[in-house]
This record gives C-alpha cells, sequence and structure tokens, in this order.
C-alpha cells in the first residue's frame, strides 16, 4: 500500500491572530461608545431630533395651528419647535365681536367648556414669561377629540376676563 503524502497544512502564524482580534476588539469599542453617546443624548454625538423653540409669526400661527385670526387680531407672544413633533403656543388678543368668527372658521373639533382649564404653563413652547394662563379668573377650554385632517392637535383656553377683547391661549401638536 502506497502513502500518499499530502502537502502539510498552513497554519497561520498566532502573532496575526492576536493583532486581528485586537483590532476587532478596538472597532467594537468604539462603535459601543458611539452609540452610547448618541442613544443616551448626552455629548457630542447627540442626534437632534427637536429644534429649538423659535419665535412665531402671526402666519406661523395660522400655518401650524390651522386657523384664521381675524382683522384686529394682535400676537402677544408665539413659539413653535419642529422635529419629531411640532409644537407651536400662542397668546393673542382678539376683539370680543371676532370670536365667533375665528372659531367656526377653525373648525374645532370639540366644543367650548365654561370654567374648563385646558391650557397650563406646561403648553408654553417658548418658555418666555408672557405666558400667563393661570392669572386668568374667567374662562373656557376646548381639547378635540381628533387631530385634523393633517393630524393635529389643538387644544385652547379664552381668558373672558374683559368685556371688549379675548386672550387666547393656543397650544398646537402634530407627530
Amino acid at each position: 500500500m502506497a502513502d500518499t503524502v499530502s502537502p502539510p497544512t498552513r497554519q497561520r502564524p498566532t502573532r496575526v491572530v492576536l493583532i486581528s482580534a485586537a483590532v476587532s476588539g478596538l472597532v467594537s469599542l468604539i462603535t459601543i461608545t458611539l452609540l452610547g453617546g448618541i442613544i443616551g443624548g448626552q455629548g457630542i454625538f447627540a442626534l437632534p431630533v427637536q429644534s429649538p423653540a423659535q419665535p412665531a409669526s402671526a402666519s406661523q400661527v395660522e400655518a401650524v395651528a390651522e386657523v384664521t385670526l381675524p382683522p384686529g387680531t394682535v400676537l402677544l407672544s408665539g413659539a413653535y419647535s419642529n422635529g419629531l413633533e411640532t409644537m407651536l403656543s400662542a397668546k393673542f388678543r382678539l376683539p370680543r365681536t371676532e370670536l365667533d368668527t375665528f372659531l367656526a372658521s377653525a373648525k374645532f373639533a370639540g366644543e367650548l367648556t365654561e370654567g374648563l382649564r385646558t391650557i397650563t404653563a406646561a403648553h408654553n413652547v417658548g418658555g418666555g414669561n408672557l405666558w400667563d394662563p393661570e392669572t386668568a379668573q374667567a374662562v373656557s377650554g376646548l381639547r378635540e377629540r381628533q387631530p385634523t385632517g393633517r393630524g393635529t392637535w389643538r387644544t385652547m383656553m379664552l381668558n373672558l376676563d374683559t368685556t371688549s377683547a379675548v386672550t387666547v391661549y393656543l397650544h398646537a401638536h402634530r407627530g
């Protein structure tokens, strides 16, 4: 019987295997560190998912909240933020004679409820000091039962303390 001679098998040097394992471990460590920074939302690796609050103009209030501000409306404060959610808070004063027109054009999916405080300091997107819904004495509030066709949820509170004008606190969010 003849013995067959097989060619000798080559084995990788131990040094190459160790270097490869060290590089792989280092890459894994860097990846985990970067992901930890992104997921944890800390440091320079955080991914911004919401823009800082910006002042909102009357036209932005109308566009985001899907309302029409009637003539004579004075925008007292407004702020919005975009990102995963679009959020807006606005405080404006309108003549009492324009209130019914404003409510009809906005097509809110809910009814005003006398005495209902639907807006709080937590609804203040901009964080400014002009947002003061807690100072209103006579109020009516509305929280929509369903979003608008574009997916916007709106919450509103009316300050009815004066007879000639109404101060409206409006919060809208989508996302």
